[in-house]
């Protein structure tokens, strides 16, 4: 089953190229550049209109509320690999 994290969505450097921006778990962001087939969002975005989204995650580990999860790319601060909360989590259908 795929899983998506909470995210805002803005348009890329490049067409096909979106800049997604985040938070892990302990409130600190995270920013990565991402194609299209790796979001979910309801209306395109613009640079004077971010929209609220999801971004594809793979489930690494679990403790309590908090995981681990690989983004599709890597982030700008952390690489591949962040921790959230598992409230930022959503399944998709």
């Amino acid at each position: 089953m795929e899983e998506w994290l909470k995210c805002t969505i803005t348009p890329g450097q490049f067409s096909g190229e979106y800049a997604v921006q985040g938070e892990m778990f302990d409130d600190t962001s995270f920013s990565l550049f991402a194609p299209k087939k790796d979001l979910k969002f309801s209306e395109e975005p613009t640079a004077d209109k971010p929209v609220k989204g999801l971004i594809r995650i793979v489930q690494c580990a679990q403790k309590d509320d908090l995981l681990l999860v690989n983004l599709p790319r890597p982030t700008f601060e952390n690489g591949r690999t962040i921790t959230v909360k598992k409230e930022q989590l959503k399944k998709a259908n």
